[in-house]
């Protein structure tokens, strides 16, 4: 399953929101989940984040880690300045060089 989610933080958030989105990886990485590829990109407006999600299967390995549910909980009632868009993917192309 593969997703792309974005939203814009509230001005001045973003370096929490950052934080946040260490700790997932950290709690992902210590678990050593597998079948996971997941990055966050900061787009260059400084508030908008772009979640990239690559799940083996039907998906559901990020959303127990204990840490992303502790992202999530105040994620769009108190730092979100829009409500967060879910994009499903296909992936038809790609290139590592």
């Amino acid at each position: 399953m593969q997703r792309m989610v974005t939203y814009r933080v509230k001005v001045g958030r973003a370096e929490e929101n950052t934080a946040y989105v260490r700790e997932v990886m950290a709690d992902l990485a210590a678990r050593e989940t597998e079948g996971v590829t997941y990055s966050v990109y900061l787009l260059d407006d400084g508030v908008t984040f772009l979640h990239v999600v690559d799940e083996e299967g039907d998906g559901g390995k990020v959303q127990v880690s204990e840490a992303f549910q502790r992202f999530t909980a105040s994620l769009i009632e108190d730092r979100c300045a829009n409500t967060p868009e879910l994009h499903p993917m296909t992936l038809v192309g790609s290139y590592a060089g």
